[in-house]
């Protein structure tokens, strides 16, 4: 009897030390784990100026301020490293006029051009990276194809694109391979943003890509709100 009652005692302790599970906690699933929301699309025209795009046409070198207007449509990145896509569409900018311009920016020869306009002839690749998440920090690259109108070219130059002289208006000249622009952002859309032309861009005429009439040798670029 004595014996019975022990082993049945320890019977007891043995269930009383063995480890349960609840059944809710058995069945429970795991916790997900909660994913960084994606950044929202933004659409918006942005002021765009040069305080002087630096053209070489012919023998004479110009700097040209112009000011304008530019539309960025994109979401920017949300984490380092990452990379976005960013639409630069409707890119208008025309030269400051003399009575505006600094002394530097305003010389005889510069005047001597007349209307210079500047626009976007094809959509442009434009990539935004984050390289900072606090405080945010990007670096944004931008390649424009431009068309670049000249009211008054210098002297032989119209002559030069069209000997036989039957072009009339102003001398229109693009980009032989686009202009890259580079510049840093401390938030997307730009505000206060200052971009760099990376090398000089050939510019030659819209119907004939193997002669170069000019370059343009600079185009530093500050994109702000309008």
């Amino acid at each position: 009897m004595f014996r019975r009652a022990s082993v049945g005692m320890a019977g007891v302790v043995a269930l009383t030390i063995a480890p349960t599970v609840p059944a809710a906690l058995a069945t429970a699933p795991a916790t997900p784990q909660m994913e960084k929301p994606s950044s929202t699309k933004i659409v918006e025209k942005l002021s765009f100026t040069s305080s002087g795009m630096e053209l070489s046409l012919g023998n004479q070198n110009f700097v040209i301020p112009l000011t304008g207007s530019v539309i960025m449509d994109g979401a920017p990145p949300v984490t380092p490293g990452q990379t976005t896509a960013i639409d630069i569409r409707n890119l208008k900018a025309h030269s400051v006029s003399p009575e505006d311009a600094s002394p530097r920016q305003s010389s005889p020869a510069q005047r001597d051009l007349g209307r210079v306009r500047v626009e976007q002839n094809a959509g442009a690749n434009s990539s935004l990276t984050m390289t900072q998440q606090f405080p945010p920090r990007f670096v944004q690259s931008m390649l424009l194809d431009l068309n670049i109108s000249i009211e008054n070219p210098p002297e032989g130059l119209r002559e030069q694109v069209d000997p036989r002289g039957t072009q009339q208006g102003p001398l229109v000249l693009t980009t032989k391979n686009p202009a890259q622009l580079v510049g840093e952002l401390k938030q997307f859309p730009p505000r206060g943003a200052e971009y760099e032309s990376q090398e000089p861009v050939e510019l030659v005429p819209e119907d004939d890509q193997s002669t170069t009439i000019g370059r343009v040798l600079g185009l530093p670029v500050m994109v702000d709100v309008l």
